[in-house]
């Protein structure tokens, strides 16, 4: 842990959530850029929930947008709920209370059998409740892996034992509210490698780095 990190929070543990960044460069900007391109056959709708279009089959896109108070930890439960999540990578932002309880909830059922999660450690006027959630439901969870960065992304990638990748990408984050937001679902390998790849890419290029913090 770097010693700007070495603060202790509310619970009287090591504050991972403190880091001393520079405002002009976070160390990100060093890396390689990266693309995929595919051709998929799209589905488009706007939807209250996310039953009523079910999952893309493989091969197949949807892109929605929601106009309800809509959460997007709702597509994780759906997918869990029809097939097990052996593997779940998430890129968040921003996370409620009762969003995390539902993950922590869906892992102990076995619904999901990991989770890798990169955090954003950006303030925001949600940062002080983000970090109470993070520091009570996922560090030093068993089979839950967390680090923070210099992040914006807002990603979830389910690998489920009945063969399929789902890939939820959007602009809403892990909270309610009312406001319109718009999501694209995939369900293709090689969409949910590149986007596994591409947050473990990051963790590793920032090892070492005060930028980087593990829980």
């Amino acid at each position: 842990m770097s010693a700007v990190a070495k603060q202790l929070d509310i619970f009287g543990r090591p504050d991972h959530c403190r880091i001393v960044k520079d405002p002009e460069k976070s160390g990100l900007e060093d890396m390689e850029y990266r693309l995929l391109r595919r051709y998929v056959q799209k589905v488009s709708a706007i939807i209250e929930h996310i039953d009523q279009i079910g999952l893309p089959q493989p091969g197949e896109q949807f892109r929605l947008i929601t106009r309800r108070s809509f959460n997007a930890i709702e597509f994780v439960q759906y997918v869990a709920g029809r097939e097990r999540i052996e593997q779940l990578n998430m890129a968040i932002y921003s996370i409620n209370f009762q969003a995390a309880q539902m993950l922590i909830d869906l892992v102990r059922r076995g619904k999901i059998g990991h989770v890798a999660i990169m955090m954003s450690n950006l303030r925001n006027k949600a940062h002080r409740e983000k970090e109470e959630i993070i520091k009570q439901k996922f560090t030093d969870h068993p089979k839950i892996d967390l680090f923070f960065c210099c992040s914006h992304a807002k990603l979830m990638a389910c690998r489920t034992e009945a063969g399929n990748h789902y890939v939820i990408e959007g602009s809403g984050n892990l909270a309610y509210n009312s406001r319109i937001e718009q999501y694209v679902i995939d369900n293709d390998r090689e969409i949910y490698e590149f986007s596994v790849r591409w947050m473990e890419e990051i963790k590793a290029f920032l090892a070492g780095r005060p930028e980087l913090e593990i829980c």
